[in-house]
């Protein structure tokens, strides 16, 4: 898809996200300070879409990699 068109898909239609919620042995929750919208500027778990195609299992193991560098076992994860 173009630029534009993905915008208008993005505006107009529902998408599917995980949001990561990850806590030390303290009890302490990872925020990190977003870059983009929606939410710029502020603290926020980390997380993404998930893709076209893409299993909710899949989608977790590729953000967990992505967005903060973790390799998990989800058996382990949830």
């Amino acid at each position: 898809l173009d630029k534009e068109t993905f915008s208008l898909v993005v505006r107009s239609t529902p998408l599917v996200s995980i949001d990561l919620v990850i806590e030390n042995a303290q009890g302490q929750t990872l925020l990190g300070l977003r870059n983009n919208r929606p939410a710029q500027g502020f603290w926020f778990v980390p997380g993404g879409r998930v893709l076209k195609g893409e299993s909710l299992k899949d989608a977790f193991l590729r953000l967990c990699q992505d967005e903060v560098g973790l390799e998990v076992n989800i058996e382990d994860a949830v």
